[in-house]
């Protein structure tokens, strides 16, 4: 549902949905443009499906029947339970009835379409989850996870209660979603990445809340626990699990589909996850891309409808390329692979948005279709009364063979499951269809029926079939009704995946028992990848209270010995080779470690050499959360453990060396030993890694002999010039007058250009006063290439900056040296004065938006005319685009790969490269930093840890910062990718984008009909001087997310602006009319007893003014007129202490006062409650 992709010279940024600059009114272009098409009647929808042979889609309901339709389910009987979302995206208007239903369909004549449509309850605002179980209805509603239920059996909700809270709303296209019911019987949803979740027990006051984003969490209805069951991926919507129990979701922007083992934490789209000694992000499971790519629902087919080779096989719909894939599951170890089997469905009709698919009552595929012309969130957020309100459609996919038109019911009629006796249940847990089985272990959960344990018991040990047997193990534990005998019989079992649940069970029982114990022990050295996973899962639930992050566990789980079983798994998984494995063994083990590491470091010094590799993955992180655990106690065990090893063990020492020198950076941890000795024996050692490896962790321990032997390495022109590099990246962590001496030396010496530039990081890193005169003296002397590293070297500091600007001001540098990152570091420094000297040096820097929108028209007209050479393309991306990303598997990982997202519209692209800043990803903000010592870098921010943070920049290049050391960290308003990317020769330009647009690894031969689908209109005219940006929504929507933004487009309003007259982040709107303004609201609970003020920021154009009013539930608080009198901004105070102890709801409104430039700007917009 949402995607954006960045490229980089520097960072060459492209975000996939951002609108076009030649954007008309409220509509997107390129990739994410409104359907082309006006919307089809489902008849003629029908028509339109491409579907496989023996297949047909059928109509089981549309409007005006259904409408919006965002999530459903089903009851015992069959009925569909369908959430409509009317309100998306904004939610419903303060003081207005929302409009978002729960509406039950009904086919009540067997025919496949429903003619029966009751609605169960209305007046709900922005749900998006539904599912049944206990007597009610569980519905997602942020910040609510709500229980309504019907106590006099009328179809209709009497009783509404919030079972919890704290659900974040920030981003409208990933609020909790997809309700379904794991094995385990708990309720399981999912939750995108930016929209950030602390859920809370409203009756508990003691709960501190589960931070969640970008997960799959699970919520047990008996306990009220609340737990995030693995962490990351982007925005998922939609989980199933397949015959086993394992968990996959669909996501979008990164890679589409992943499995996802619990405990997990995966890749994710930004930000970093809550626990922050994983050391490691596991990764999606894909072999392909679709060039079209935004994911929503998915389904692993496990119905009784289809032909045999569709079972276990996984659906997804895509609702940009308006189709549902179907991939093929592939096991690989403890995990899978995903390859593409076929487009199970394909629309041809740029209208259908299939948001999920479920198998039914009837063993088909329903697929929800939100049916809309805006195919992404952004148009949403661009225009959200244009969102359509008026279509939306339940198709079936049925399988007929040679039969075409032959009946199949949607259910069987007269069905309903909650009639069967416990004894009928339990034999529809053998049921072939997926959906009467997990219908009855639900039912069979909420009855706890004591009676069924022996009839469980039967089909567990007689099934004819894996699935019953399992659905009757995980019936008998949702039931209450499974013991420890009953598990043990299962240690032994012929089938792997009823040995998996054994080990899953014990784990969710949390029971530490002897039996316990001993059977996870046993299944430790079970042959079978899974089956050891699911130990390693019921280690960590030994543990941690938590799966995902640590928390402390239950007392009975105080010092459970899970020591055992641990050396077990790692020496039955010494290979590493499997893909989750190495990692969840770790999950389990890094509780114990933090609290004391001796014993691991006593038994890998025995048992260490004969289960690597596995044992030298574990050792690095073992050694960075010695580091990051600061105690001196635990460094010195590290030494000792690192002395005793002998030559044998050089494999060991190198993973050990490698995580202390990676826990290191940024700021070294001294032993509170000698590590002379040690660093001696390495440096001694015929193994050249353990020599290298020593002389970088001596310099970070400040070790006299490893210092001298690094500045030795690095000026020393008869080495290799990798080996030098690597010398000089040591160098710059010593922080000391003699590797800045040797720094400036090499500078000196007219050092190749690769040693010069790596000299020149170091001394940045490296600072000192004399440093940027060293570097000007030689400034003649050097490269191209090297001038533009010496020039980013030289702003990064404020007292290099002014001696710079002066050599720039005296002409000694030539302002056509400067790259593009550059020229924007000084013309919009926060130094006033460097800010003013480099307008006069450089002169203006940022093209008016006319002048971009000119640009964009020319460089459309180079890109379509001319001779085009891939290859060339190719070439140039290696240079510009892959400094930061993949595409078709090649480049860095600093930014999003490009294969799957973004690529599909000339327009769109050429806005992105030539004015990056327009829309900046969530996620991939630039992030700048101060140092106390005066030094300034910025980056991707891509690891929060407790004691340091980690940036990445175009190279890729990385930088390590304690957190100790940082003096300041802001977010910056403007995106990592410099302007000016179109400044570059235009063959080369027109190459490139030839090759970003069609590369050869998306296999489409460029045939006239793909070459109009990717550049549009042959010849464009370049737009007025008076023609402005299209709005941008997404931007405007997150500027305060508290408050909702209601202002027209007018003349490029609303905008959000990264600077206006001295401020940053600034909003610009304009009022609706010459009456009625445009408004910020806010539905705000002021604490009694404590005094509250609003407080903003106002300004108006250079040439107008305008009315501010603050409003509080329509009592008018303020007035005035905005304009330039007493300085361009005037921060405005508003007291609301008469407001206290209730709810109310703020409106500042921008009013017209003579309709000649009626902006208003807004800035700095806080309620500050004052602290007692």
């Amino acid at each position: 549902m949402k995607s954006f992709l960045m490229l980089a010279l520097g960072w060459f940024c492209v975000l996939a949905g951002q609108r076009s600059l030649r954007a008309a009114g409220r509509q997107l272009t390129g990739q994410h443009a409104p359907a082309s098409t006006p919307a089809l009647s489902p008849a003629e929808a029908q028509k339109k499906f491409t579907v496989p042979p023996g297949f047909e889609m059928r109509l089981f309901a549309a409007e005006p029947d259904v409408v919006n339709p965002v999530a459903m389910t089903w009851d015992e009987r069959g009925r569909l339970w369908v959430v409509e979302l009317y309100e998306y995206p904004l939610g419903a208007e303060p003081g207005t009835k929302p409009r978002d239903k729960i509406k039950i369909l009904e086919d009540t004549d067997g025919d496949g379409r429903a003619d029966q449509v009751k609605t169960f309850a209305d007046g709900l605002n922005l749900a998006t989850g539904i599912l049944l179980g206990n007597g009610g209805v569980y519905v997602g509603q942020a910040p609510h996870l709500f229980f309504l239920e019907d106590t006099n059996g009328d179809d209709l909700a009497d009783k509404k209660t919030i079972l919890m809270t704290g659900f974040g709303l920030q981003d409208r296209h990933e609020l909790l979603n997809s309700f379904t019911w794991g094995p385990d019987g708990l309720l399981y949803m999912t939750h995108g990445v930016f929209t950030h979740s602390k859920v809370k027990d409203p009756k508990n006051p003691d709960d501190d809340g589960v931070i969640m984003n970008a997960a799959v969490a699970r919520f047990d209805p008996r306990t009220r626990k609340f737990e995030v069951y693995a962490d990351g991926t982007s925005n998922p919507w939609g989980v199933d699990f397949d015959r086993y129990g394992n968990a996959f979701v669909s996501a979008c922007v990164i890679d589409h589909l992943f499995h996802l083992a619990p405990g997990g934490v995966y890749v994710r789209q930004g930000g970093t996850p809550a626990h922050p000694y994983t050391y490691q992000l596991l990764s999606s499971i894909i072999d392909h891309k679709h060039h079209m790519a935004a994911y929503s629902g998915v389904q692993v087919y496990q119905g009784d409808q289809y032909p045999e080779e569709y079972r276990g096989t996984i659906f997804m719909g895509n609702i940009h390329d308006n189709a549902v894939h179907q991939d093929r599951l592939i096991p690989n170890g403890s995990s899978f692979k995903a390859s593409f089997i076929r487009d199970l469905v394909r629309a041809n009709d740029g209208w259908f948005m299939p948001v999920s698919q479920q198998v039914g009552p009837d063993g088909a595929l329903w697929i929800m279709d939100w049916y809309d012309k805006y195919p992404c969130y952004q148009n949403a957020n661009a225009d959200p009364e244009g969102v359509d309100r008026e279509h939306g459609r339940i198709w079936r996919l049925v399988y007929t063979g040679k039969k075409p038109g032959a009946p199949v019911p949607p259910r069987p009629m007269g069905m309903n499951l909650a009639k069967l006796s416990s004894g009928e249940l339990v034999k529809t847990l053998a049921h072939p269809n997926v959906w009467q089985r997990r219908m009855s272990q639900r039912l069979l959960n909420e009855r706890r029926d004591a009676s069924t344990k022996l009839p469980l018991q039967k089909l567990l040990r007689d099934g004819q079939t894996l699935e019953a047997r399992l659905a009757a193990l995980w019936t008998l534990h949702g039931s209450g009704l499974l013991d420890d005998a009953t598990l043990e019989n299962l240690v032994a079992d012929r089938e792997t995946g009823l040995r998996i649940w054994a080990a899953r069970l014990t784990g969710e029982r949390g029971d530490a028992a002897e039996p316990a114990i001993q059977r996870l022990t046993t299944l430790s050295a079970d042959p079978e990848p899974t089956v050891r996973l699911a130990v390693a899962v019921a280690a960590r639930q030994f543990v941690s209270g938590s799966l995902t992050v640590n928390t402390p566990v239950a007392a009975t789980l105080a010092g459970a010995p899970v020591e055992e079983i641990l050396t077990l798994l790692v020496q039955n998984s010494s290979s590493a080779e499997d893909p989750v494995l190495p990692f969840m063994i770790w999950m389990a083990a890094e509780p114990g470690i933090a609290r004391d590491p001796e014993p691991a470091f006593g038994w890998l010094s025995a048992h260490g050499a004969e289960t690597m590799p596995l044992s030298g993955k574990l050792l690095r992180k073992i050694m960075l959360r010695v580091c990051d655990g600061g105690k001196t106690e635990f460094l010195d065990a590290a030494v000792g453990f690192l002395s005793g090893l002998g030559e044998q063990d050089a494999a060991l020492a190198v993973a050990s060396l490698d995580g202390l020198i990676e826990g290191q950076r940024g700021k070294a941890l001294a032993p509170g030993v000698a590590t002379g000795p040690l660093l001696a024996k390495l440096r001694a050692s015929a193994n050249p890694e353990l020599v290298e490896r020593s002389q970088r962790l001596g310099t970070l321990w400040g070790d006299a002999a490893a210092l001298r032997e690094v500045l030795n390495k690095a000026a020393d022109p008869k080495a290799g010039e990798a080996d030098r590099i690597k010398a000089i990246q040591v160098a710059r962590q010593m922080k000391n007058d003699a590797a800045r001496e040797a720094m400036l030396e090499l500078l000196a010496r007219n050092s190749p250009d690769a040693i010069a530039i790596e000299a020149m990081h170091a001394l940045g890193e490296l600072g000192g006063e004399a440093v940027a005169e060293a570097i000007l003296d030689r400034w003649k002397t050097y490269s191209a290439t090297v001038r533009r590293t010496a020039a980013e070297t030289l702003v990064s500091r404020n007292n290099w900056t002014r001696t710079f600007l002066s050599a720039l001001e005296r002409k000694e540098v030539a302002t056509a040296d400067l790259p593009v990152p550059v020229v924007r570091t000084l013309t919009q420094s926060k130094d006033d004065s460097i800010r003013a000297r480099a307008a006069k040096a450089i002169g203006r820097f940022r093209e008016i938006e006319a002048d971009k929108l000119k640009l964009i028209a020319e460089k459309k007209t180079v890109v379509i005319n001319g001779p085009v050479d891939v290859a060339a393309g190719h070439e140039v991306a290696q240079k510009t685009c892959f400094t930061c990303h993949k595409l078709h598997g090649e480049g860095a990982e600093v930014g999003p790969e490009l294969t799957g997202v973004g690529r599909s519209s000339l327009d769109a692209l050429l806005a992105n490269v030539i004015d990056p800043n327009q829309i900046i990803g969530k996620g991939y903000e630039n992030v700048e930093v101060e140092t106390k010592d005066g030094r300034s870098v910025s980056g991707r921010l891509v690891e929060d840890a407790e004691t340091r943070i980690k940036l990445l920049a175009a190279g890729p290049k990385e930088e390590v910062i304690a957190k100790s050391d940082i003096a300041s960290l802001r977010v910056s308003e403007l995106s990592v990718m410099p302007e000016g990317l179109e400044q570059m020769p235009e063959g080369d330009f027109r190459n490139l984008i030839w090759f970003i647009l069609n590369p050869p690894g998306d296999n489409r031969p460029l045939t006239p009909q793909l070459r109009q689908e990717l550049i549009g209109e042959e010849k464009p005219k370049p737009p007025s001087s008076t023609q402005l940006l299209a709005p941008d929504g997404e931007s405007v929507s997150l500027w305060n997310p508290a408050w909702r933004i209601n202002a027209p487009e007018f003349e490029g309003s609303p905008m959000k602006l990264p600077e206006y007259a001295g401020r940053k982040n600034v909003l610009m709107t304009h009022p609706i009319d010459r009456q009625k303004g445009a408004a910020l609201e806010r539905r705000v609970e002021l604490p009694a007893g404590k005094k509250a003020t609003l407080s903003v920021g106002v300004a108006a154009h250079e040439e107008g003014d305008w009315e501010l009013r603050v409003l509080a539930n329509g009592q008018l608080l303020k007035e005035q007129t905005v304009n330039k009198a007493g300085g361009r901004w005037q921060q405005v105070q508003v007291d609301l202490s008469p407001f206290a102890g209730q709810k109310i709801t703020l409106r500042l409104e921008n009013c017209a006062n003579n309709w000649e430039y009626e902006f208003g700007y807004w800035a700095d917009l806080e309620l500050k409650i004052a602290v007692e």
